[in-house]
């Protein structure tokens, strides 16, 4: 064998020494493969402190915290990304939402009848502003009213109801490494005893959420996941009427597979 003939073989043989290294670091990186299991289970904790026009609803200044359990199962994966069906149910959501009391007194002109006030129960509504109006209108014959004041005060309701979102994804981004990227939609619906978020607007609702987050593992198949999503909720106009709720909803979870 000449020199130039062994040049020329270990030339090849460090080719392909580099070249098999090089799908072998593509292949099993430092961990696992990948990060998580074909089927993920999980307890999720949400909360908003607010609502407001996001992106339909008029409903404002409605709380909602909710707690349920998430389903997840791989359907594909690449070296950047996977792609999983999602689906969440929450058996326990809680809304605080705002109601407005009507106190109305009326003042009698020229007569021994004494000013009456009344007061309304309080209802559930989209919007509440307090505020305190009189009104006096021309002078009348007696005993006709002649002023009058609406007094205008704002509370809180709490009401319960539940959800399930049989339809969604999420995909996860980075999926070799510990700290992931994910964003996530679910569409379903949300039932409830009463009416929400008004009375007339129904009790059963259409709803659907997005947004993204970071997924962390704590081991190959465990891991907890902070999101900030958009959910709105509506009847689609199978109501009276349809004011729809825009929250931005903090979500924390955590998952486990096999």
């Amino acid at each position: 064998m000449t020199l130039a003939e062994l040049l020329k073989r270990s030339v090849l043989f460090l080719c392909l020494g580099v070249s098999l290294q090089g799908v072998e670091a593509q292949v099993k990186p430092d961990g696992p493969d990948i990060y998580g299991a074909k089927n993920k289970f999980g307890v999720m904790a949400e909360y908003s402190n607010d609502s407001s026009h996001i992106i339909l609803g008029q409903s404002e200044n409605i709380k909602l915290g909710a707690v349920g359990v998430q389903y997840q199962r791989r359907l594909f994966a690449t070296r950047y990304f996977v792609f999983s069906y999602a689906a969440e149910f929450r058996p326990v959501i809680l809304e605080s939402i705002p109601t407005q009391t009507l106190t109305i007194t009326e003042v009698f002109g020229g007569s021994t009848i004494p000013p009456q006030t009344f007061t309304d129960s309080p209802s559930l509504t989209a919007r509440c502003v307090p505020g305190d109006v009189k009104f006096s209108p021309p002078a009348v014959p007696p005993p006709y009213i002649y002023a009058s004041e609406i007094i205008t005060t704002c509370g809180r309701q709490t009401n319960f109801a539940q959800g399930l979102s049989p339809a969604g994804f999420r995909v996860n981004f980075r999926p070799r490494h510990r700290l992931q990227p994910t964003f996530s939609t679910l569409e379903g619906y949300i039932f409830s005893t009463k009416p929400l978020p008004i009375a007339g607007a129904g009790s059963f609702n259409f709803a659907f959420e997005l947004g993204a987050g970071l997924e962390y593992y704590l081991a190959p198949k465990r891991s907890v996941r902070l999101e900030y999503q958009l959910q709105h909720y509506s009847n689609g106009y199978t109501a009276d009427t349809n004011p729809g709720v825009d929250s931005g909803i903090f979500k924390l979870s955590y998952s486990f597979g096999r």
